[in-house]
């Protein structure tokens, strides 16, 4: 059996920096397809429900 895997303090800040990113990076890429369904949807006539629609 191999020992367990012990993470030091780098390691730690590492993840917390990588997992910062990929949350920073997930919200840009929600805002730009929210902005671009709700476009749609005023140009489709949806009126004040194309602030709702693309979610």
């Amino acid at each position: 059996m191999s020992a367990p895997i012990q993470l030091t303090r780098m390691h730690k800040i590492l993840i917390g920096v990588v997992v910062a990113g990929a949350v920073v990076i997930a919200g840009i890429g929600f805002a730009g397809s929210y902005a671009a369904v709700r476009e749609l949807a005023i140009k489709k006539g949806f009126g004040n429900f194309s602030y709702v629609f693309p979610i």
